[in-house]
């Protein structure tokens, strides 16, 4: 795969027609995500996007038929990716609740401070689909709810193996949770150089094990 003009997005090198469609989407997908990430919703026009991803015009119409249709596939594709790099985490019955919750939020922020555009681009999305796209907000919510109901199950698991204390509530908590990971994403993204990441994820996890732990 060759590098696109400055957006980290690949043009597809050619091959069976499968793998080129299947390249072309990607590489369209992972220029939308550097658009967002670097310029903004309102930058991330389709000429744009097709001019950052170095692949002829029409392709986003053919391959995803719309922009929101292509920011639904954005949003599902951050997702999986996360859900992907997490499931080693987030599955291992051997590991304790509280822990396997820890690992899950370290994991994000060490994701983060390697590979910010991905958390930024949703952001990004889950602040403007609000007003643009209504099919664009619900996939924005719904990859949003499941990241909750793992934090939810990790939360159960902990307080039935004694490592997160009883009174915690395991919905409400996840929320926490998931605020606190956005607002981290937002503080970072706003000022990368002057915002001390690594401090933030050391004083969250350690405010997290205190809140979390029993007695």
């Amino acid at each position: 795969m060759a590098a696109a003009r400055g957006s980290g997005a690949t043009i597809p090198r050619l091959g069976r027609q499968p793998e080129r469609t299947e390249a072309s989407r990607r590489a369209l997908i992972e220029a939308t995500i550097a658009v967002l990430a670097t310029e903004g919703y309102r930058a991330a026009t389709v000429a744009r996007i097709q001019e950052t991803s170095g692949l002829s015009r029409g392709l986003v119409g053919y391959h995803f038929g719309s922009k929101a249709k292509l920011m639904e596939a954005v949003v599902e594709h951050i997702r999986s990716d996360y859900q992907a790099q997490t499931s080693a985490t987030g599955e291992r019955e051997h590991v304790a609740g509280r822990d396997q919750v820890l690992e899950m939020f370290d994991s994000y922020l060490s994701r983060l401070a390697r590979r910010p555009n991905p958390a930024k681009a949703m952001l990004v999305l889950a602040i403007e689909s609000g007003t643009e796209s209504t099919a664009v907000r619900r996939a924005v919510q719904d990859a949003y709810a499941r990241v909750r109901e793992i934090y939810v199950r990790m939360l159960r698991k902990g307080i039935e193996d004694g490592t997160v204390r009883g009174t915690v509530d395991p919905e409400a908590h996840a929320g926490v949770l998931q605020g606190m990971l956005r607002g981290i994403v937002l503080q970072y993204s706003l000022d990368p150089e002057g915002f001390d990441l690594e401090s933030m994820k050391k004083a969250a996890l350690a405010s997290l094990e205190h809140d979390l732990s029993p007695g």
